[in-house]
């Protein structure tokens, strides 16, 4: 198995190869952020909802009078 030298192509994901203590850390601090970002929503058991209704008019003379 033949081993390359490290150069600056390979992209953005290099990086996170190259340094897999760092790419751990990042992990666990994005993984916390999200813990903590879903602990603190606001959630409420009957929320205030306003829902939509619909109302239609129509006007058509003479549909009053019975005959």
């Amino acid at each position: 198995m033949q081993v390359m030298p490290p150069d600056s192509s390979g992209g953005p994901s290099r990086q996170f190869i190259l340094r897999p203590v760092a790419t751990t850390l990042l992990m666990i601090a994005i993984l916390l952020a999200g813990v903590l970002g879903y602990r603190f929503l606001p959630v409420s058991a009957l929320p205030e909802v306003d829902y939509p209704t619909i109302q239609v008019v129509t006007l058509y003379p003479g549909a009053s009078r019975m005959w």
